[in-house]
Formats: structure tokens, sequence, C-alpha cells
């Protein structure tokens, strides 16, 4: 698992626009993926790691914590 960098997140979805039914549609995955990672903070799988870090124009390690 990958802590979300919730700031560096939550500025790259205020950037874009974007509400979580947003990035679910643009990131190829459902709400329930997007709301279980806002809601966890953190990312279960690499893959939807790296789908929102397209939707959202970032580099993956932009979206995790240190």
């Amino acid at each position: 698992m990958f802590k979300l960098n919730k700031n560096n997140f939550n500025n790259a979805m205020a950037k874009k626009l974007y509400n979580p039914t947003d990035l679910a549609k643009e990131a190829g995955l459902s709400d329930t993926t997007i709301s279980k990672i806002i809601k966890d903070s953190a990312f279960s799988s690499y893959k939807s790691l790296g789908k929102i870090a397209k939707a959202l124009d970032v580099e993956p390690k932009d979206l995790i914590q240190e």
C-alpha cells in the first residue's frame, strides 16, 4: 500500500477542476475505488496510482507520501 499525499492530490484535483466522480471517469476507475483511496488515504495498487496520476497530469511519485 502507498500512502496518499493528500495535499498534492487535492491540489491536482483542484487544478483540473475535478470532483471524485470526474476523476473516476477520467481515470477509468469506479467511484467506489476513488472513494476508498480518499477515505483510506492510500493506494492499493500501482495500476490505480498510475491511472489517477495520468488523469491528473502529474507524476505518480507526486501523489504518494515519502
